[in-house]
């Protein structure tokens, strides 16, 4: 059965830019070649075979494109780790697998115009001497995975991937794997263990996967918006991209908006628009009051919702500034009823079901006392020093696990204490939340 497409509730893209990433998410055919190559597609990888493949990597450093998947390094000098001339088998990963709550921008990129991701790929392969790539999809990601899938054989029939890409002497071959739904999974270490069918669990670093990734080989992971930038960054050239965005944030960016507003969905803007801007000007303003704000997807700590906030540039480091993170981009707006004590708790639940246990802090911290605590608290039967307990377990947590996911837990737990501590302590003391409104799956309220 041919799954149905999925639509982003409102999508929008600022006019000044519109020969970018989601210029073309949302028309009919636009996931086949025939439409793609309609709009010029794959000139930038036929202009990338031209060159020198060091020349592309000083143009993506040039671009001052940095990584859409979170951690925002910088692309082109993630690049030039590669060992770029020592003749071993070097791979490319596509991180596709998007599971970070609060995130839903790759999926349309994927299912709308994989062939924008497609020539990604093939430009980044040829600059890093990578003649194996692999797409790491979500696996409930169906529909995007069949589009994927179909594009790759069109491509493949067109001589655009396999032996001799468009004519020249550069092979590349390309493979979609479906993942199981694992948060781990976006870790690109334990990715890289799944892709080898074992565990997901995250690898040691060093070595870091340019000296020893899949299969023990060179590897450079990218995520899918990262990728498809790079398309547009060989098309049009370095300077067009780094005339957007402000600082060292350069480029536009596929911003997110969930939660109480009038138009939640996907929004391509340029890096530093502000806070207001995408949700006043774009998703048409909150339906009701709002009391925090999660600026990158779930992993990242709150901000309060208040001017300062609201004016900030959504780009790396302003937000660092105020202790938060971009991420994704994925903003995520809490209703100032909702209580935060079990906003926090849905949170606490994710990351404990997703932690794949290989470390103390994490597997007993985070899946085994936050938890507990958390669910005393929302139910009713929690005491007033739960609170400072929970930040001791923090504290006791916090950059001692394997890998970052518990970190990741740490940061929307330790900022709504320190934003939020009244709703804290009104619930520990009285059973009660300060604000009435609870979870689904507490039928309602804390009991």
């Amino acid at each position: 059965m041919t799954a149905t497409a999925p639509r982003p509730i409102t999508s929008g893209l600022d006019p000044r830019f519109a020969l970018s990433l989601y210029a073309h998410v949302g028309e009919q055919g636009s996931w086949t070649l025939e439409s793609y190559r309609a709009r010029g597609g794959y000139q930038a990888a036929r202009r990338a075979l031209s060159m020198d493949p060091d020349r592309i990597i000083d143009e993506v450093k040039a671009s001052g494109l940095r990584g859409r998947g979170g951690a925002g390094f910088a692309t082109g000098l993630k690049w030039s780790f590669m060992p770029l001339k020592d003749g071993r088998q070097h791979y490319l990963l596509c991180n596709a697998d998007e599971s970070e709550p609060g995130s839903f921008k790759d999926r349309y990129l994927m299912s709308e115009d994989p062939h924008q991701l497609i020539e990604g790929m093939l430009i980044a392969g040829y600059a890093m001497r990578a003649t194996v790539g692999y797409i790491y999809i979500r696996g409930e990601y169906i529909l995007a995975a069949e589009r994927l899938e179909g594009a790759i054989s069109e491509a493949r029939a067109a001589g655009i991937l396999g032996s001799k890409v468009l004519g020249s002497d550069f092979d590349f071959q390309l493979q979609v794997h479906r993942g199981a739904g694992a948060y781990i999974c976006g870790e690109e270490t334990a990715l890289m263990n799944s892709l080898e069918g074992l565990r997901a669990n995250p690898r040691l670093k060093p070595p870091f996967p340019a000296a020893a990734g899949l299969y023990g080989l060179p590897t450079t992971i990218n995520n899918v918006e990262t990728l498809c930038a790079v398309t547009h960054i060989l098309r049009y050239g370095a300077s067009w991209h780094a005339q957007m965005g402000s600082g060292k944030s350069l480029g536009s960016k596929l911003y997110q908006i969930s939660g109480p507003v009038h138009r939640p969905g996907v929004y391509e803007l340029p890096m530093g628009t502000t806070f207001a801007e995408l949700i006043e000007d774009w998703a048409g303003g909150p339906t009701e009051p709002i009391k925090a704000i999660i600026p990158g997807g779930s992993s990242c700590p709150m901000l309060p919702y208040q001017q300062d906030i609201l004016d900030l540039p959504m780009d790396y480091e302003a937000v660092a500034a105020k202790g938060s993170m971009l991420g994704t981009g994925g903003v995520i707006l809490i209703p100032q009823n909702y209580c935060i004590v079990n906003a926090t708790w849905n949170l606490v639940r994710f990351y404990a079901h997703e932690s794949c246990g290989k470390c103390t802090p994490c597997r007993e911290g985070i899946a085994g006392w936050m938890v507990h605590v958390y669910e005393k608290l929302v139910r009713g039967q929690g005491r007033p020093e739960d609170v400072d307990l929970i930040l001791d377990m923090s504290d006791n947590i916090a950059g001692k696990s394997f890998c970052a996911l518990a970190d990741a837990c740490l940061g929307p737990v330790q900022s709504s204490i320190a934003l939020f501590r009244e709703e804290y302590d009104h619930l520990a003391s009285t059973g009660q939340p300060l604000y009435p409104r609870q979870s689904r799956w507490l039928g309602g309220g804390a009991r």
